[in-house]
């Protein structure tokens, strides 16, 4: 990642915000295949954990027993998803991708200035697992569109914290959940 949007230095707090952003716009997509499968209030689970450790960057506790049922939630969705066979392999890559956000929330001496590059990978990753082209403000995969809003993130954290990121989250979201009706 040379990309010079993501250089500059970023303390660790940033970097766990700007993990869990990419984890709730994945979780986005995720939550709904997980919706049609039967295995929702699994993925609403894994969702409040990375909330929490959002929430916990803004200064607040964060919750010990939301963040381990969030990862037990993440396990089961590994070991037992069985949605629709053309999007599985992005689903799965998916829960595996919330677990290991949810590890990094979670790790003993907090996260380093760039560990956000590790989850930002991976993230792309797994948008490169999406099964067939999208229209997402202009961009035509999925993966284009991932790393468009990993640079969206890096500057709306810079230009306005926490709160920034949070202001354009809701729309990435949204943007994620409107893939599912491309290929129902």
């Amino acid at each position: 990642m040379s990309d010079p949007s993501f250089s500059g230095v970023l303390d660790g707090t940033s970097s766990k915000v700007l993990s869990c952003v990419a984890a709730l716009r994945i979780g986005g997509v995720l939550y709904v295949l997980a919706e049609a499968g039967g295995e929702g209030d699994l993925c609403y689970q894994a969702d409040a954990g990375i909330r929490a450790g959002l929430r916990s960057c803004e200064g607040r506790r964060l919750n010990a027993d939301v963040v381990r049922i969030a990862k037990k939630a993440c396990r089961r969705l590994i070991a037992e998803y069985s949605g629709a066979e053309r999007t599985r392999p992005f689903a799965l890559a998916g829960f595996e991708f919330l677990a290991d956000v949810m590890d990094a929330i979670d790790a003993e001496g907090g996260e380093t200035s760039n560990s956000y590059l590790v989850i930002f990978q991976k993230a792309l990753e797994v948008a490169s697992l999406w099964p067939e082209a999208v229209d997402l403000d202009g961009h035509t995969s999925l993966r284009v569109f991932e790393r468009f809003c990993q640079q969206e993130s890096v500057s709306q954290l810079r230009a306005g914290g926490v709160p920034g990121v949070r202001g354009g989250l809701g729309p990435r979201e949204l943007n994620y959940r409107g893939l599912v009706k491309s290929v129902s």
